[in-house]
């Protein structure tokens, strides 16, 4: 890339916004930092709940079919 097709590509993002306020990139930079750290904080909970959830399932099935054919 030359300056002049820099120069063309810098002139086609120029929006005429003003460019974001400092304290709003930062904020949401924390934001993001802390629903990250959070999804990895809770990711062992999620996974547990899971299996549980999946055990309940095969539970009641196992339970149900069970019943349904009479050998309880």
């Amino acid at each position: 890339m030359n300056d002049r097709d820099f120069t063309r590509w810098i002139q086609a993002l120029d929006t005429g916004a003003p460019p974001p306020d400092p304290e709003v990139i930062w904020w949401r930079a924390e934001l993001r930092r802390r629903l990250a750290d959070e999804d990895r904080v809770t990711r062992p909970v999620r996974l547990a709940e899971r299996f549980a959830c999946a055990a309940c399932v095969m539970a009641v099935a196992v339970l149900g079919a069970v019943i349904t054919w009479g050998k309880f």
